[in-house]
């Protein structure tokens, strides 16, 4: 409006307009913007993830090809089969448009290559020299993955395999994704003129109801300010009879509000204060100069103080964050609207206090004393369940995509070579059957923590074979430790007893122990499993000389979705819920887990387990 109470003329001319419409046209132009902006965001970011989706499969996918050709090179060199080699480097380029594929001996000689024209070397020599080279990637900014894998034949000598390959892939089949979003967007345009068009006949007395609000703000204090003149609508006689009502109304509920205000303050003074005072929520109130005029026990622990001295201070003084005092001035001051809302992170100093504090404030009536009410909630709880809940989906969702990826790599390949290459084909169908067996280990954890959190976790008892059980978990963790270069050991007494359990959950439960020593144990690292039966009762050792747990850390990591805070534990996959699951399984059993552990050094996990006790 201007000085004068009169409204602001609209940019546009007034006669593209009908009376009144000006109040909307606006927000439909508004609204025309932002659906033009949200369908190029849109079509930016579907380009941008397709994009990025197929580079990371395509890295995968060269990750996945390269580990196999390496496994499949070494058996095929050391058999001799240095024809079906070079066939195998020259198929798999093809197949997975490779840039480059080739093996190279440790004296420099290419020995095969996916280009025959490459190859320096056309037989390949009983023995050779040459060092042992490490597993590296590199990826160049135009979109090229340089792999390198060490590749060691028994007896002869090292070599290596070089691969390289674009990661950019063609995006012009993206645009058909672009045009279905321009086409959308112009029928969503066209949509909104159509509802514009068809509302405009109405507007005209929304319009005039906006005019006579404006002239009673401009200083029209009787109700005949509002009422519309020169319209026999339905919207316009509607509004003049609730402008009459409002009147009549208005003059009742002053009266009545005189008798009630003077009433509630004698009579329930007393009791509101007591029931604020057992109120779990902080209440607060503030003056203008954002003095504290009363505040609940709540409030006081919230803030750190105590009830006697949080009275009459400062709310500035006690205030855990100055961006919370800031908006309170705003409030007070009656220029942040009716209600603001902040919460505040206490917890960054790392010692487990501290706690997420929402502040909700709020104006009063402006013949209260006070000018603003803060009610102070601990929301910390809901915080770090959305925060597990988050961590937990991402871990997951990576520990099920890698053996899916590689289960799909292998598959393509025994389809399309395992009818010539029986060999090949073994060896694909192993590694299916090892991520197989990874995948049904990552959904039983998931599982067995439903069972748990809801309470329906039961244990099938039966006689448990303990000398099968390990020889199993042997079989099964040796080709994992081995593929990592990790030394697995097993020390089993000459008989084993026959304990009463669940076979599967105690498996599940040993598993998870051993798999976290095989991960957090680097290469060249050793892991010892120690067996023991004494008085009635089995102790399982798992002793390794990996990175170690710190003390802080030793709560932390039985924790349902718990993990150390080591920065070379987050680079390492896990759900964080092998532990807690193993814990839980002991537990049933009647047993115990203990772990003692030095940073950089390594662990010990002890599981005890009664051979003839009940289940807990």
């Amino acid at each position: 409006m201007t000085p004068s109470g009169r409204p602001k003329k609209a940019w546009w001319p007034s006669s593209m307009l009908l009376r009144g419409e000006s109040v909307v046209a606006s927000t439909g132009l508004v609204l025309a913007a932002i659906l033009l902006a949200v369908m190029g965001g849109t079509a930016y970011w579907t380009f941008r993830v397709h994009r990025n989706a197929m580079e990371a499969a395509r890295a995968d996918e060269i990750h996945s090809l390269g580990t196999i050709l390496t496994e499949t090179a070494t058996s095929l060199l050391s058999s001799n089969e240095l024809s079906v080699t070079r066939r195998l480097l020259a198929d798999a380029a093809r197949t997975f448009d490779l840039d480059r594929c080739r093996i190279i001996l440790g004296d420099g000689q290419v020995i095969a290559d996916a280009e025959p024209s490459r190859i320096t070397l056309t037989e390949l020599p009983a023995t050779w020299s040459g060092s042992a080279v490490a597993e590296s990637s590199a990826q160049t900014p135009d979109g090229l993955l340089s792999l390198i894998y060490p590749l060691t034949v028994p007896g002869r000598g090292h070599g290596q395999l070089d691969l390289t390959a674009s990661v950019r892939n063609d995006i012009s089949y993206f645009w058909e994704a672009q045009t279905g979003v321009g086409i959308i967007g112009a029928l969503a345009l066209v949509a909104l003129l159509l509802v514009y068009r068809r509302m405009r006949a109405r507007l005209g007395t929304m319009g005039l109801i906006r005019e006579a609000l404006l002239a009673h703000q401009a200083g029209g204090a009787e109700a005949a300010s509002l009422v519309i003149q020169g319209t026999r609508r339905a919207e316009a006689e509607a509004w003049n009879k609730l402008v009459t009502e409002k009147e009549h109304l208005q003059e009742q509920v002053m009266s009545r509000r005189v008798e009630g205000i003077l009433h509630s303050r004698v009579q329930s003074g007393s009791e509101l204060g007591n029931a604020l005072e057992e109120m779990w929520y902080g209440f607060v109130l503030v003056d203008r100069n954002l003095n504290i005029t009363y505040a609940n026990g709540a409030a006081a622990a919230f803030l750190d103080t105590s009830p006697d001295e949080i009275r009459g201070a400062g709310f500035r003084e006690i205030a855990p964050d100055e961006h919370v005092v800031e908006l309170l001035s705003e409030v007070a001051s009656a220029t942040a609207g009716n209600r603001v809302s902040v919460e505040v992170d206490t917890r960054g100093d790392g010692d487990g206090g501290g706690a997420v504090l929402r502040f909700t404030m709020r104006p009063l009536r402006r013949e209260d004393p006070s000018a603003a009410v803060i009610v102070i909630e601990d929301v910390t709880q809901q915080r770090v369940a959305d925060e597990s809940r988050n961590t937990f989906v991402t871990q997951v969702a990576h520990e099920l995509r890698t053996p899916l990826t590689n289960i799909r790599l292998c598959a393509e390949t025994a389809i399309e070579e395992g009818h010539t290459d029986p060999e090949t084909r073994a060896q694909c169908l192993n590694v299916i059957n090892q991520e197989t067996r990874r995948l049904e280990r990552v959904v039983n954890d998931m599982l067995s923590v439903a069972e748990i959190e809801a309470g329906t976790i039961e244990l099938r008892k039966d006689d448990v074979r303990l000398e099968a059980l390990f020889e199993e978990m042997q079989a099964e963790c040796s080709a994992q430790a081995k593929e990592k270069g990790t030394a697995l050991e097993f020390n089993l007494p000459p008989k084993l007893p026959v304990i009463k359990g669940d076979r599967d959950k105690l498996t599940l439960a040993l598993h998870n122990i051993l798999n976290n020593a095989i991960k957090y144990t680097p290469q060249g690292g050793r892991i010892t499993v120690n067996v023991d039966v004494e008085n009635d009762e089995v102790t399982v050792d798992i002793v390794d000389n990996g990175i170690g747990i710190s003390e802080e850390d030793m709560v932390r990591i039985f924790a349902r979705f718990g993990r150390a805070n080591d920065p070379r534990v987050a680079e390492i996959t896990g759900s964080g819920l092998g532990l807690s699951l193993a814990r839980e399984i002991v537990r049933l059993h009647g047993g115990e887990i203990r772990v003692e552990s030095q940073l950089d050094k390594g662990s010990t996990f002890s599981v005890r387990l009664p051979v003839h006790a009940e289940a807990a």
